[in-house]
């Protein structure tokens, strides 16, 4: 595994700012969501950096495309919008309410994918279908519960991540099978995991391969695990917040310190991008 130092709270002179969120797409680089005091700034590939003015107390940030960004409060429990689309201006072209209890977040061309965590789950409003797939204008287009005639039920949605054209990737409590989901045919392909992997909270799926971070009682191990198969092998160890990245990326997780923020590459002789 090749580890890759992306970003540095001191080399980039942000030493007294706590490190929020951040992405990376190979297309457009790396942005990384800071905060000082109550105030937010988002830096962009160690040359730009650009003040938010947003009521927002637990936000995430993504990429949308290069001229656009995507930040959502986790939190939002007085019915407000928690979803804003953000020109590199800084100005809100669209914004929306997502519900409270927000887990995690990817962007696709199909539209922006929310996922909950058991409050929200267990709340009420639409974060009771533990994922929903939102146009980027926030018209409901997948509901998970409601819009599929079957599939395992989301207790709380621990990880996500972007698979191939429109499909996503979702693990979720409380059985913790690895689902395939295709939002637009409403087909799913579920997988039984090795019991080893129950508590990952960041996967990552390349063609046949499925890796998982950060389990139960975990000490930051990566695990790598050929789909179907009984074997699986560790193959790392990763420190820090630790989220998977998309299918079309040649960076398989991104992790987050108090000082860092780093890529991981995972190299197989025999993994390619088509999942």
């Amino acid at each position: 595994m090749i580890d890759t130092v992306a970003f540095s709270k001191e080399e980039s002179n942000f030493d007294t700012y706590e490190i929020i969120d951040a992405d990376w797409k190979d297309e457009y680089g790396l942005i990384v969501l800071i905060k000082e005091k109550k105030k937010y700034t988002l830096f962009f590939n160690d040359e730009n950096f650009l003040s938010l003015n947003l009521e927002v107390d637990f936000p995430i940030v993504r990429w949308v495309d290069r001229e656009t960004i995507v930040i959502v409060d986790s939190r939002e429990e007085l019915k407000k919008d928690n979803v804003f689309i953000l020109n590199m201006n800084g100005i809100i072209v669209d914004s929306f309410n997502c519900g409270d209890g927000v887990e995690d977040v990817e962007v696709g061309k199909e539209g922006i994918w929310i996922s909950y965590f058991d409050e929200g789950v267990f709340g009420s409003g639409i974060s009771t279908e533990g994922l929903v797939l939102f146009s980027l204008e926030g018209k409901v287009l997948f509901r998970y519960h409601s819009d599929l005639f079957k599939g395992p039920i989301i207790d709380d949605c621990y990880a996500i991540s972007k698979g191939k054209g429109s499909s996503i990737w979702l693990y979720p409590y409380s059985q913790f099978p690895l689902i395939q989901l295709y939002p637009e045919s409403r087909e799913i392909n579920t997988y039984k995991v090795p019991v080893k992997f129950r508590g990952s909270h960041a996967i990552s799926i390349r063609c046949k391969y499925a890796y998982f971070y950060g389990g139960y009682n975990s000490k930051g191990e990566l695990y790598c695990w050929e789909i179907g198969k009984k074997k699986h092998e560790m193959i790392g160890r990763i420190d820090g917040r630790t989220r998977g990245l998309g299918n079309g990326e040649s960076n398989h997780f991104i992790s987050m310190s108090d000082k860092l923020i780093r890529l991981h590459k995972i190299i197989k002789d025999d993994e390619f991008t088509f999942s």
